[in-house]
């Protein structure tokens, strides 16, 4: 998924990747360090999920907005995602047509869930 999201991302032009993680704490420690207008991040990762990396990133108040990505899809995980104070979240068979749409939405300090 993250080859998928990389190569994604670039095809938008306007957009810049900052870094690529491959788990919860890794995510975190990039945004403290480059702090990014946007984090796309899995729900379920290792050594941290979304959920809780959200949450610690909303008490360390860092600026970064969050979409969360999941392959489960409905309104009980918009509902975890609202909770834990994402910004959006998108399911993974969503990607191709909304990622841009929702990453250009957060950014602007919209909100963008799918269900």
């Amino acid at each position: 998924m993250r080859v998928a999201l990389r190569l994604l991302i670039r095809l938008f032009s306007d957009m810049e990747l900052v870094c690529v993680t491959s788990n919860g704490q890794e995510a975190i420690d990039c945004v403290k360090r480059l702090q990014p207008n946007v984090l796309v991040m899995d729900i379920y990762m290792p050594e941290g999920n979304g959920f809780d990396v959200t949450k610690e990133l909303v008490e360390l108040a860092v600026p970064t907005r969050v979409i969360l990505i999941s392959l489960q899809r409905g309104w009980f995980i918009t509902k975890q995602a609202v909770d834990v104070g994402a910004q959006g979240f998108l399911p993974k068979d969503d990607l191709v047509t909304l990622l841009r749409p929702a990453l250009e939405a957060v950014a602007r300090g919209e909100t963008f869930f799918v269900e």
